[in-house]
């Protein structure tokens, strides 16, 4: 009898490698899966090393590209995310080489803690974009304003409101994200860390 996955981890990485086996039998919607499934968060990860948007959208979809026409060949992957991460950032740096740009700095002792925590980043950052896009609308305007550098003075004369009334908006922005990230990832303390050093709290 198959023991069952002991955590949350393990089933999502059991599922993971369960869908890669599918797409090295030709699968399209197991692909599609976890193209959907991974796509934002590598782009967002490689945009940290490369600096442009459109290129790390390119070093992304060349990636899966190259994903699906090796899947035949491709070797056996027991930690898919792992794999995904690690991937784009070899691509990233050699974009980078290739281009002779000017490097960001590439960790030589990548370990699987100090990647759980770029990942854990990565997708919270997009999570944190797609939630503010479900806040009341002059909450909503305000906390992206925000994101985007605005400092609150800005932001008031911008939208013809008070301080005060921005400083109350982002306030109630960042409580209704506080509690919506907490319960989604109870065991992570980075979370309000996270949040704070965003708004600049």
């Amino acid at each position: 009898m198959t023991q069952a996955p002991s955590n949350a981890k393990d089933k999502v990485e059991q599922t993971d490698n369960y869908l890669l086996q599918l797409i090295r039998q030709g699968d399209c919607m197991s692909f599609t899966t976890l193209f959907k499934k991974y796509y934002k968060v590598l782009v967002l990860f490689a945009h940290s090393f490369v600096k442009d948007k459109d290129v790390a959208e390119d070093l992304v979809q060349s990636f899966f590209c190259k994903l699906w026409e090796d899947r035949l060949t491709m070797a056996k992957i027991t930690n898919c995310k792992n794999y995904f991460y690690i991937a784009i950032r070899n691509r990233c740096h050699n974009y980078i080489r290739n281009n002779k740009l000017i490097p960001v700095p590439f960790p030589d002792n990548l370990t699987e803690d100090n990647l759980l925590s770029t990942i854990i980043e990565e997708e919270i950052s997009v999570k944190l974009i797609e939630k503010i896009q479900l806040l009341p609308e002059k909450c909503r305007n305000i906390m992206l304003m925000k994101i985007q550098g605005m400092d609150n003075k800005t932001i008031a004369a911008t939208l013809h409101i008070r301080e005060e009334t921005v400083r109350s908006q982002i306030h109630r922005g960042k409580e209704i994200l506080k509690n919506h990230f907490q319960m989604a990832y109870p065991a992570l303390w980075i979370v309000p860390s996270f949040l704070e050093s965003i708004f600049f709290f």
